[in-house]
């Protein structure tokens, strides 16, 4: 959506929000969070309101800025309400979104252009009648996130992202049906059925998933297994647990095993005019892949959170694909940025090496993080280092939130990347800085 109009419109309602925050938040410490309208009726509605200053890396994924355009700075409104429905037959949730979005660019072949963008959706709703006391059926647009992992939850095929890396940012639901049947406290079990295909990074059409999960709560320990299938595809077994051994120390583990990968690989071809390709080389492989964390906290008693996350990626590259990967990249860039007729098999090899299918490029990495909430009853920090162990590269973030009043919250959101332009942290952006305020009506 471009135009001078739709850029003044959307700079004209980031403006009018702030405005009408004002007034609101000023009173605010005097007033109570708003609570339910009634026993089966409760709303809760956020507004987010933040910008970003990024820096945009040069490297061979994104030659110059030219096939992602990440814009340098961002303004973005977000209007999140929830509302929620606790009848005694049935239940539900209905989550509309609106956003707003300004951009301008200052990086590369698109510097000097802005746009805007606003958008109305609903991320989630649901329906869940109670057949009985033990027995719920759902269905609508969800999300489900589950297990104490940071970096990634393998286990959870349905939905790659953990909203922990940005916890201000929020994933979109997907149409699906569920089958909850509890039959004692200890045990739950869930089945998941996808009403919605999804596309792979070639445009290509997947079929829907199908899982069978199962919880088992225990006094101090959780412990759940899924069961995936896809039509014409292979079956894949997941888990995740957590012991809370002390009041001080919490342990986890996140994984997930299947027969064969759908990972593409850079497959050095002659015949190739960019000297290979991105392909599942191993999508009929008897060989067992696996993708497992695995970490734990500790809780000083001064408050300080001290947590240590290790990734295992079995479907990833190891140094011989890795110089492949990288040599392709570069092929791929050169042959975007002629121009030619080279262009079109440059930009979809670069898709491919954007999203080869897996949650990280290189098969070891650590994470190391520390977090104190509550400093004076209102600020928050954490403090994160992500290490790829086989290359020479790692990224360090820093969240701060402070409590403002009852009703406002000021946060950032500050990473930047450590390693070469030609490293799995540099590829997309260096370094990103996120400003803004959260309000709750």
């Amino acid at each position: 959506m471009k135009g001078k109009q739709k850029r003044h419109a959307c700079a004209g309602l980031l403006l009018l929000a702030a405005l009408v925050a004002m007034p609101v938040t000023t009173s605010a410490e005097e007033q109570a969070l708003p609570q339910a309208t009634n026993d089966w009726f409760r709303s809760n509605v956020r507004v987010l309101l933040f910008s970003e200053l990024q820096e945009p890396s040069n490297s061979s994924q994104n030659p110059d800025n030219a096939f992602l355009r990440i814009p340098r700075y961002t303004a973005e409104l977000h209007l999140r309400p929830d509302f929620s429905l606790g009848a005694p037959m049935v239940n539900g949730t209905f989550k509309p979104r609106v956003t707003a979005i300004a951009a301008w660019w200052r990086d590369g072949e698109p510097a000097g252009d802005s746009d805007s963008e606003a958008r109305f959706f609903v991320n989630e709703w649901l329906v869940q009648p109670k057949l009985t006391d033990d027995l719920f059926v759902s269905f609508g647009k969800e999300k489900l996130l589950w297990g104490a992992s940071f970096l990634v939850s393998p286990s959870n095929i349905l939905f790659k992202d953990t909203e922990k890396v940005n916890p201000k940012a929020e994933v979109e639901g997907k149409y699906m049906g569920r089958v909850v049947y509890m039959p004692n406290r200890t045990v739950t079990i869930t089945g998941i059925n996808e009403t919605q295909r999804e596309e792979n990074t070639f445009g290509g059409r997947l079929q829907p998933i199908r899982a069978l999960k199962v919880d088992v709560m225990g006094s101090s320990s959780q412990v759940s297994v899924i069961g995936y299938s896809q039509q014409h595809e292979r079956f894949r077994l997941g888990s995740y647990g957590q012991w809370t051994a002390s009041d001080a120390v919490v342990l986890y583990y996140d994984g997930i095993v299947s027969k064969g990968t759908d990972a593409l690989y850079p497959v050095p071809d002659p015949a190739n005019p960019l000297g290979g390709s991105m392909d599942p080389v191993n999508e009929q492989s008897s060989r067992p892949y696996a993708t497992v964390t695995a970490g734990g906290s500790y809780t000083f008693l001064s408050g300080e959170t001290l947590s240590f996350e290790l990734l295992y990626n079995g479907a990833g590259y190891d140094d011989e694909e890795a110089r492949n990967y990288y040599s392709l990249r570069q092929n791929a860039a050169a042959g975007y940025l002629s121009g030619g007729p080279l262009a079109g098999l440059s930009s979809k090899t670069l898709a491919g090496t954007l999203n080869p299918g897996m949650p990280f490029l290189r098969r070891y990495y650590a994470m190391a993080q520390v977090q104190e909430r509550e400093i004076g009853n209102v600020l928050d920090v954490m403090l994160r280092y992500v290490r790829s162990i086989e290359e020479n590269a790692a990224a360090a973030s820093v969240i701060v939130e402070w409590q403002a009043t009852k009703r406002l919250q000021v946060f950032t959101i500050d990473t930047i990347a450590i390693g070469g332009k030609e490293t799995e942290f540099q590829s997309l952006v260096g370094k990103s800085f996120i400003v803004g305020v959260e309000m709750h009506f």
